[in-house]
């Protein structure tokens, strides 16, 4: 694994509660967490794929992607955006140790009986900008106690009851904190980990030719149920999220290397130029030399 920003798992480290404002786009391929993560549009939109349906925010949403859900998010054109993540152990001990339920609020999910507590959790979030901004004394307080308001609020009104909840897989994050703390998640079942064990062999195998019979027979399945099967999960074509994964790693080593556009493609995946270019555009809406000066410059 190239970066640890691209597995398949990102764990928490060791906070319970973290707070992040990200002022630049980036496109996360197929990914989950070991804690309940709530995105918060300050400007700009998003495109966040969630167990295989696709969520377009705009300035205002936001969306909670709750423990272990798999999702996707492109967020590639300017923006600004609040990130809160939860760990799942904090959540349980504020719970009395019990996590029988799931946490489902977006735009998409609203009823006339949520609508109010919905307004509310955007005005919470909003809160938080200010405090970053001018950070008086004790502003880490009072953002703890903004963000844990946001959680009654979700608690109290966005829950659904977990019958199937998808729990962080055996091995996930290996080497990292979260390794540690699979035990605590409910026992998956047998579709969804086959789920988890595609996405970490496509983490693992990105950068080699893994053509959809390759990926399909590593599995022992046809091709045309793994192409129906992956669409269905993930929202997008297998091709399409290899691709995404690739381009991602690639404006990782763009930003952060000196090395030559056309060595990064090769050294990711692309042996198509001429393809790499478009889709790299497509996905960051400029070409990588651009992106790479931008990145440097500002």
């Amino acid at each position: 694994m190239a970066e640890g920003i691209y597995q398949q798992n990102y764990p928490m480290a060791t906070e319970d509660i973290s707070v992040e404002y990200r002022t630049t786009g980036r496109v996360l391929p197929v990914h989950w967490h070991d804690n309940l993560e709530i995105i918060y549009l300050l400007n700009g939109s998003a495109e966040i794929l969630l167990d295989g349906q696709t969520f377009h925010l705009v300035t205002g949403d936001l969306i909670v992607i709750d423990s272990g859900r798999i999702h996707e998010s492109h967020c590639e054109k300017s923006y600004m955006q609040i990130v809160i993540r939860i760990s799942e152990n904090f959540i349980r001990s504020l719970m009395g140790g019990r996590r029988d339920f799931r946490i489902v609020c977006s735009r998409y999910d609203l009823t006339h009986e949520t609508l109010a507590s919905y307004m509310e959790i955007r005005h919470l979030l909003r809160e938080l900008v200010p405090l970053y901004i001018q950070q008086p004394r004790g502003y880490q307080i009072k953002s703890r106690s903004l963000v844990l308001d946001v959680l009654y609020h979700l608690i109290s009104d966005f829950t659904v009851p977990d019958t199937a909840s998808p729990s962080v897989p055996e091995h996930a994050g290996s080497g990292s904190p979260a390794a540690g703390t699979a035990g605590s998640f409910p026992e998956t079942d047998r579709a969804q980990r086959r789920v988890w064990e595609i996405a970490r062999y496509i983490s693992d195998h990105y950068r080699e030719p893994l053509t959809l019979d390759t990926i399909a027979g590593h599995f022992g399945l046809s091709p045309e149920y793994f192409s129906r099967m992956f669409r269905k999960t993930f929202g997008i074509p297998y091709t399409q999220h290899l691709q995404h994964v690739r381009i991602a790693h690639i404006h990782h080593d763009l930003c952060t290397t000196d090395d030559p556009v056309m060595a990064i493609a090769e050294r990711h995946g692309f042996t198509n130029y001429k393809l790499f270019l478009r889709m790299f555009r497509e996905t960051y809406g400029n070409t990588p030399r651009e992106i790479r000066r931008q990145a440097r410059f500002g």
